[in-house]
Formats: structure tokens, C-alpha cells, sequence
């Protein structure tokens, strides 16, 4: 088999192993874009509904494409429940090394991809929640979008 039809064929794998969620943008915030975000498993997200992410299972796993207006030498990630327009609660078990994650350096206007396994601990409440997702550089300029999550046993 030629190395283009496995490359192919790898593609459509992961392609159809995670699915694009729906996102929305955090205010006014503007310091970059985001292209698009994956949880897998996720089928419900073809019909634009929050994610099934049980906390017995295996880590889900999201990942997201993104580029910067802005050149850092590292970003802070940080993921929360996003209560309402004015109160976010952090997931503090949350590895906030972005690094560890995507390339750093980031380079302003380069697409790169944020990929991390969501931990969920058993006493996690069922629920859906809509969850915010942020990445941070060390002068404040920010990354951030919303996305919905139900728990499930």
C-alpha cells in the first residue's frame, strides 16, 4: 500500500473518530481564532447536541485548531464551568501547561491544534454544563470559546 493511500486512510480514521462540536466565542475577546473543536466521542454533536462525556469511562478527549493575533513564548490553558456571563468555576485539577498540549512557542497567525484527555472523577455531578475554554499568554492576551457538555454515568 502506497504511503498516500495510509496517510488517507489514517485520516478518515481520526476524522470520524471525533466529531466537530458546536463553539461559541467568549465576548469580546479577540486575540484569536478559533477553527474548530472536536470531543470524541461525541455523535451527538451531529445533531447540535451537548456531548455525552461519562465520568466512568475513559477520558474524552477534546481538541481544538486555533491561531493567535499575538507571538507567545507559552500560554496558560484553563478549562471551567461557565456558570453565567459573570461567574466561572475552574476545573482546578486541570494540567494549565499548555505546552504540554499544542507547540510553543506560539507564532501569531499560525494554525496549531490544543489536544488534551478531559479527566472527569467519579463524583463529578451529572449534568450539562457549558464549559469555557481558555488559553493564556503571559502578557494577558487571551484565547477563548464555550461549548456544552452533558455528564452521564
Amino acid at each position: 500500500m502506497s504511503l498516500l493511500k495510509i496517510c488517507v486512510l489514517l485520516g478518515v480514521i481520526v476524522l470520524t473518530a471525533a466529531e466537530v462540536v458546536d463553539i461559541k466565542p467568549c465576548g469580546d475577546v479577540d486575540a484569536c481564532t478559533i477553527h474548530e473543536a472536536r470531543i470524541s466521542p461525541c455523535p451527538e454533536a451531529l445533531d447540535h447536541k451537548a456531548c455525552r462525556v461519562s465520568r466512568r469511562r475513559k477520558s474524552s478527549e477534546m481538541s481544538y485548531d486555533f491561531s493567535t493575533n499575538f507571538d507567545a513564548p507559552t500560554l496558560e490553558a484553563g478549562l471551567a464551568w461557565h456558570k453565567s456571563e459573570t461567574q466561572d468555576l475552574p476545573l482546578i485539577t486541570m494540567d494549565r501547561n499548555a505546552c504540554k498540549y499544542t507547540s510553543c512557542p506560539v507564532v501569531a497567525n499560525q494554525t496549531q491544534t490544543y489536544r488534551i484527555d478531559i479527566p472527569l472523577d467519579t463524583k463529578f455531578p451529572m449534568h450539562t454544563y457549558a464549559i469555557k475554554w481558555t488559553l493564556k499568554a503571559p502578557t494577558g492576551q487571551l484565547c477563548c470559546f464555550t461549548t456544552e457538555i452533558k455528564v452521564v454515568r
